[in-house]
């Protein structure tokens, strides 16, 4: 891998859907979004009392702030409660190109915060992702497996295989990775 400065990308997407039992839906603006894929260490001391750390624990997250607050969006913080549901997140323009990352399961935990006079409502949804058996892969000729018009409308169809068991990152030119 070189130095490139087109692979920085500046300006995040604003677009986050999740798929319900009736298709695709948007989740509204976002203020804020993050994907965290964290790793926990593990001290492992030997017998002369040297110590190194090892791999331990892997957690992948989503968090994100949506700006609106309309009653379907206050009403939808409780329709997600309890469920597990497919997730895109659109990640922006790197290298010229449209990437978005897809969270085949995802575990909901929305909060609300309601606070006035000098801040606006916040909705904030945590989304804890699900490991899979095996890497996560999508057959994107299946229908609706990602969401019509979205940001990466130029792949090409087929099937996508991921480098992990909790997502999958698709690229606008038909290139996929998962880290």
């Amino acid at each position: 891998m070189d130095k490139n400065i087109k692979r920085i990308r500046l300006f995040g997407g604003n677009n986050l859907k999740i798929k319900l039992p009736g298709g695709w839906t948007s989740l509204g603006h976002m203020l804020t979004g993050t994907v965290e894929d964290k790793t926990e260490s593990q001290e492992i001391t030997f017998a002369d009392g040297n110590s190194i750390d090892i791999d331990g624990k892997r957690k992948v997250k989503i968090s994100v702030t949506l700006a609106q607050s309309s009653k379907e969006e206050l009403e939808l913080v409780d329709t997600l409660r309890n469920g597990t549901y497919p997730v895109y997140y659109y990640n922006g323009v790197v290298d010229s190109k449209p990437q978005a990352i897809y969270f085949k399961e995802t575990n909901i935990i929305p909060t609300m915060t309601l606070k006035s006079p000098d801040n606006p409502m916040n909705i904030v949804l945590e989304f804890s992702i699900l490991p899979q058996n095996s890497v996560v892969t999508l057959d994107t000729t299946v229908a609706n497996s990602i969401p019509s018009g979205s940001e990466i409308a130029s792949y090409v169809p087929g099937t996508y295989t991921g480098k992990n068991n909790f997502y999958l990152i698709i690229e606008g030119n038909g290139t996929s990775s998962g880290s």
